[in-house]
Parts: structure tokens; sequence; C-alpha cells
């Protein structure tokens, strides 16, 4: 674990090179605004568009495409409240297949709008965004197989990181807009689409497929599937699992989105909090992944002398905390939400930072609901960081399957092939 704070040391300390034009940052940059008298567009709606203005990276290097644009797309909050969220439409360079496209959701893992994937994955954008830029690699593969894709900055214009509705209705709308997009982007309007995502991702993904058959039932000519890894569906969990640890900035981001959509978690926080650590306090809606995991550093957010929050572990037992947290970890809500596309989860047993429990639960709820098909990879060897690179490979040969149109799992729960791969 230390080498991965070395390379972010490493990089935070490299020189940026001249001559590199940068990016505007979203909260500076007009094109994030709507148009007035924008809310009375339809969800999904076009409100305007335009090529991505700087080349795409995936790091350190460019990423090959045919072309790139950036669609501003009428959506809401987690209260119906309208909103406006930005995707990026990446074309492959090479045969592009306009009949197939994939919603890739990005861990963009954070409470400010100015680490949304359509900054981050431009060149000359924020050290700080890398996280982001690394999973162009997997985008680069899915281009290489000729699908378009589209990266929705889903936690919206306020930056909304675990509020789980927000983050699948952008997804839901990002799709939408996208499939109206043809006479920009060349993209089919009944074009086949996957869903694909990893931890925060995944979130926002697993989401998207829960709400789809309520929230946007026309989908369902188009969706064949999603493909959730390091599957997040209990936001406590997480934070129970990494409070103290290298990975405790993930509390620190989460709770910030949080209070970015509820003033009322925000101010139950900020009243609770520990005077001597006011400036992690307000901190929490500033950090991108990378700054926050070498802030928060081993802090202790509910636990220990100097944790940040008074009341400690007690303090989720608040009834407005509880409620809220709730609200967004789909494990409490996946009996009622249940999807009506395919599934395929996979998750290291030993992660440390989303422990697999939770996605046990959700599957059995799902599978208990009746999901027509549901495919779940467990990993025995691997963790979350390392599951994010081995687990690709199978998502992407699942969702190379689903285009297709290869047979899904069918069989009815709870059917176990065997200890590291479960079907329903």
């Amino acid at each position: 674990m230390n080498s991965l704070i070395y390379l972010l040391l490493f990089l935070f300390a490299a020189p940026i090179h001249g001559g590199i034009l940068l990016p505007t940052k979203p909260s500076s940059d007009s094109f994030y605004t709507p148009p007035s008298g924008y809310e009375s567009a339809a969800n999904g709606d076009i409100l305007q568009i335009r090529k991505t203005p700087r080349t795409l990276i995936n790091t350190f290097a460019p990423v090959k495409v045919g072309n790139s644009w950036q669609l501003l797309i009428k959506s809401e909050d987690s209260f119906g409240n309208p909103n406006a969220i930005v995707t990026t439409i990446l074309e492959p360079a090479n045969n592009p297949n306009a009949s197939r496209l994939v919603s890739y959701q990005v861990y963009e893992d954070s409470a400010n709008i100015n680490c949304a994937p359509s900054y981050a994955i431009q060149a000359g954008s924020d050290i700080s965004t890398i996280a982001s830029q690394t999973e162009m690699y997997f985008i680069a593969a899915l281009l290489e197989q000729g699908y378009y894709v589209t990266v929705p900055d889903y936690e919206g214009p306020k930056s909304t990181f675990t509020v789980g509705r927000q983050s699948g209705q952008a997804v839901l709308n990002a799709i939408r807009g996208s499939l109206h997009s043809g006479n920009d982007t060349g993209i089919n309007e009944d074009a086949e689409v996957v869903m694909w995502g990893y931890s925060g991702g995944s979130l926002a993904s697993g989401w998207a497929a829960a709400l789809q058959p309520a929230y946007a039932p026309e989908l369902s000519d188009n969706l064949l599937g999603a493909a959730l890894g390091g599957f997040v569906t209990n936001i406590t969990a997480t934070a129970e699992a990494t409070d103290g640890t290298v990975f405790a900035g993930i509390i620190a981001n989460s709770l910030g989105g949080l209070g970015n959509e509820y003033p009322e978690f925000k101010s139950i926080l900020n009243k609770d909090g520990n005077i001597l650590q006011v400036l992690k306090l307000n901190q929490f809606d500033d950090l991108c992944l990378a700054n926050a995991i070498l802030v928060y550093l081993n802090s202790n957010f509910f636990s220990g002398l100097l944790k940040i929050f008074n009341s400690g572990w007690g303090l989720l037992n608040n009834p407005t905390v509880k409620q809220i947290v709730e609200a967004n970890g789909l494990v409490y809500n996946s009996k009622e939400l249940v999807p009506k596309i395919p599934v395929f989860i996979y998750h290291g047993s030993i992660d440390k930072v989303v422990p697999i429990v939770n996605v046990k639960k959700t599957y059995q709820n799902w599978c208990d609901a009746g999901i027509s098909s549901l495919e779940f990879a467990e990993d025995a060897t691997n963790g979350h960081v390392t599951e994010t690179i081995v687990g690709a490979p199978a998502a992407l040969t699942w969702i190379i399957g689903r285009f297709n149109n290869q047979a899904t799992v069918t069989s009815k729960c709870p059917t176990r092939s065997n200890h590291s791969y479960w079907t329903c």
C-alpha cells in the first residue's frame, strides 16, 4: 500500500510541462451552466453540445479516438429538482459501430465539480484527477471493439458523491441524450447499450440499473445489461472498513457528497466536528480522490483520541444521518429496486474498502425478488485495488457477449456452480 502513496507523491511533485493549453475547470466553464428556461425541457434532452475542448488522455498519453463531444443534458437531483449534467461521448478511431454504445461510469469519488470526469480526462487537467484518467485504459479497450462510449458526470452540478438516486438518474438521462445525439455523433437512436462501472462507478451504474424500470422504461428496448465491479451498496460499511486507513479520504469525500445534496446532513457533521480537526472538516467538498487520500491518510473519523467527530460511531445512529445514509445504500433498497436487465457483478473476496458481505446481501435480495439474469464472479485472491485490473477482462468479455447476443444466465436462485462463481 505504501507504493500507492509514493506514486501519488511522485505525481504531485512532477513538473507540468509548458506549452499545454489547459482545459477550463467546470466551475469557470460557462458550458456547464444550462440556458435560461431549461427547466421545462424533458429529462434526457440535449441542452448544449460541443466538441470536447482538449485531447483525451489515459494518465500520460493521448487516447486514440475518431472524435469526441460533450453534451449538456437535462436531468434532476434526488428530489426531482431540475439540473443539468455533462456527458462526454467518444467515437472509436477505427470501425465505429453506431449501433453499440457503452455507458462507462468513472469512479470520480469526489465532492468537487472540478474533479468531474468531463474535465479530468482532458489533457492538461489537474494532476489530482489522475484516478479518473486511469480508467481511460478500460475505455480504450471498449473503443478498440468499435463501441461508442459515453462518460457521464453522474454526480451532477452539486458533486453529490455517493448519492444514489442523483447518480442513477444522471446515468439514465445521459444515455437518453447520447441516443438522441445522432445528428452530431452519428449514434443510432435505437443503439444497443451496456453500462459498466467499478467502485464509485458501480454505485452509479447499479442505481441506474435498479431505477431504470420505473424511471426510464423506454430504455428497456436499448439496454442489454450492466457490469458492476467492486460493487458499492453500503457506504456505512465502507466507512467502517476505511476509518484510520490509507483510504480514509474516501470517507471525507463521501460525507462531502452527501452534504452537498442534504444541507441538514452537512449541518449535523459541522456541529459534531472536533474543533481541533476543523481544517480537515472544511475540506470534505474540496478534494479530488488522489488529494483526499494524501490529506486524510490514516485519519480517524469515528475512532481514536483525535477522531474528527466527537460522537464517534454514534454519529451514524443519529436519526437524520441514518435515514440519509440508508436511503443512498442500494443494499437497503434492493428488495424494492430490482433491475430488469442482465447484471454481471465481479468483486474481490478480500476487498478492504468495499466489504463483500453487502454485495452478497444485494445479490440475494435481487435473486429473491426474481431478477431474470444475475451473475456473480467472486475473486478469492484480490482486494479492491487489484480487482479493478484483474476483474476488467471478465467484465469486458461479458460486455462483448451481450453485444454478440450470447445467452445470459437464466437459472433460479440460489444455484452456485462453485466457490467463486454464483448465478441466479
